[in-house]
């Protein structure tokens, strides 16, 4: 889910809005120097955990909001369930952000029916995945990507995926990016909403980060064969 930008007096509509999805509120100003370095960082995470909603408070534009949460630093981020803070980190501590992100997404994922945490067996540290799941990711490609179909440069991704055997063909514009494809596994996948996970070349190369946002041709990944890598 996109990070969206607030107004002075509107956080607390948009806290409404989000019912029992986790919120993370970044408190920022647009002359501090760590707000800018950690600012790609927030965006990254927003798209790995695309259940969470995430909002930007501009400190100098926002007073209402600085006032009750009582803002002195900034960054400051501040972790919200059900209109009530949760925890709060102070510094651009992305580390501690993902950390954060991880238990009390898990936590309301469990609780509102979405994921699979309430089915983990004991002992184990991931959600399975199953062949349900595939045939869902299937069902929601053909769904998004069908309409590329009048686009004259088409493709296919490859996506092997754990637990799964068998793996699942994707077919898109070559003018798509591995962010859509992240979008995609996350809406369809419920256990990848809370669980990071990155993309792989055969035998076990890292897709670079800065490839996720060019296109598949630019970031020549025409008809690639990927596995997705829970980390």
């Amino acid at each position: 889910m996109p990070v969206k930008q607030i107004s002075n007096g509107t956080l607390k509509q948009e806290l409404e809005r989000a019912g029992e999805k986790l919120v993370l509120i970044d408190f920022y100003a647009t002359w501090c120097g760590p707000c800018k370095m950690v600012s790609p960082a927030i965006e990254k995470l927003s798209q790995t955990y695309s259940h969470v909603v995430f909002l930007k408070v501009d400190v100098d534009q926002c007073e209402d909001e600085v006032q009750q949460y009582k803002i002195e630093a900034m960054p400051t981020f501040v972790f919200i369930i059900h209109s009530k803070e949760v925890q709060r980190i102070r510094g651009a501590d992305v580390d501690a952000i993902e950390t954060a992100l991880k238990k009390y997404a898990k936590e309301t994922s469990a609780f509102s029916g979405q994921g699979h945490s309430m089915l983990e067996t004991a002992g184990s540290e991931h959600s399975t995945i199953n062949d349900s799941d595939r045939q869902r990711l299937e069902k929601l490609a053909k769904e998004r990507f069908d309409k590329d179909i009048d686009q004259q440069s088409m493709t296919s991704i490859r996506l092997r995926l754990p637990d799964i055997s068998t793996p699942v063909n994707i077919r898109l514009s070559s003018h798509r990016t591995l962010v859509d494809v992240r979008q995609l596994i996350c809406d369809a996948i419920p256990t990848f909403q809370t669980e990071p996970f990155e993309f792989m070349e055969p035998p076990a190369i890292k897709i670079k980060d800065e490839n996720e946002t060019k296109t598949l041709n630019e970031a020549k990944l025409l008809n690639a064969s990927l596995t997705v890598k829970k980390i």
